[in-house]
């Protein structure tokens, strides 16, 4: 025999894989249905997930500017910590620590206790998109997964207080600054008012000797100076009221209410089941060339 005709023993044609296949169908189909019988299993034991999500958005923190000529301007809101960083925060295993405190849930303070370090078993937040300035973002995405719908979506509501709470611990030293420039700017305004009221009963009262310049004409320079002092500080005051008032500043909250899934998104069924056919098919075929390969080992013996 020549080094052809072993070559052509050695190859095996299509036809002849078909044969194999063919005569091995029982094991394919027993392959599938352990594969599924397997998939179906894992469904059973694997302990049902329920997903709330929910757009936050963080806290906010009002500004204002001085214009030319002694006017304040209202300007956008500012986010009290950009929106990385508090998804960054979400991670942390301290920051769900706390709502788990507040919650109530042992088993998944435990589980944090026991895994420092890990990342959220509950939440997992995501950037969305950017909504204030440039380059900058104030919206996160939510995810909160739980054993049943009502609890994800406590959860869900428990990390966006807790989130809150953060943001106005971030935020009370600069509202407590506007607040005190609030109250010095209405004693001002106050003072501006009852001095005004003052010059115009001077000017109600003097009187008209001469066409030059007289103590009128001085009084009444005066109230003029005094009158646009008087709506500088009007304006201070309209700015910081606002500044500290919603929506300018408010802490972080849900734009619309949470929303829970009414049915499960873990187990995934229909992939399991999938890759348990595939699976299942897979070691049917590979069996059916290991019984053939078997076979001929013994037919040589």
């Amino acid at each position: 025999m020549n080094e052809n005709e072993l070559v052509q023993d050695d190859e095996i044609s299509l036809f002849d894989l078909w044969q194999k296949l063919r005569y091995g169908w029982r094991y394919v189909l027993g392959g599938a249905a352990i594969g599924l019988l397997g998939a179906g299993l894992v469904i059973t034991l694997i302990p049902p997930k329920y997903e709330a999500m929910a757009i936050v958005q963080v806290g906010q923190l009002g500004q204002f500017k001085f214009a030319p000529l002694g006017q304040v301007e209202q300007v956008p809101s500012l986010p009290v910590e950009p929106a990385t960083q508090a998804v960054e925060r979400m991670k942390t295993p301290a920051f769900q620590s706390s709502v788990a405190e507040r919650l109530g849930s042992q088993m998944w303070i435990d589980a944090l206790q026991h895994s420092a370090g890990a990342t959220a078993k509950y939440l997992s937040p995501q950037l969305v998109k950017a909504t204030i300035g440039q380059g900058a973002s104030s919206l996160i995405e939510l995810k909160a997964t739980g054993d049943s719908a009502e609890n994800a979506k406590k959860i869900a509501d428990g990390a966006v207080f807790e989130l809150a709470q953060r943001h106005s611990e971030i935020a009370k030293p600069m509202i407590e600054k506007m607040r005190l420039d609030l109250t010095i700017a209405k004693e001002k305004l106050a003072s501006a008012e009852k001095e005004l009221e003052g010059l115009n009963k001077l000017v109600a009262n003097a009187m008209v000797k001469d066409d030059r310049f007289t103590q009128l004409s001085l009084m009444t320079s005066l109230r003029v100076q005094k009158e646009a002092e008087l709506f500088s500080r009007r304006q201070m005051v309209i700015a910081l009221e606002t500044a500290l008032s919603a929506p300018a500043t408010q802490p972080a909250k849900v734009i619309e209410a949470v929303f829970a899934t009414d049915t499960p998104v873990s187990p995934k069924k229909g992939l399991l089941l999938a890759l348990g056919l595939v699976g299942g098919l897979f070691a049917g075929v590979i069996s059916v060339f290991l019984v053939a390969a078997w076979r001929r080992a013994k037919e040589g013996r």
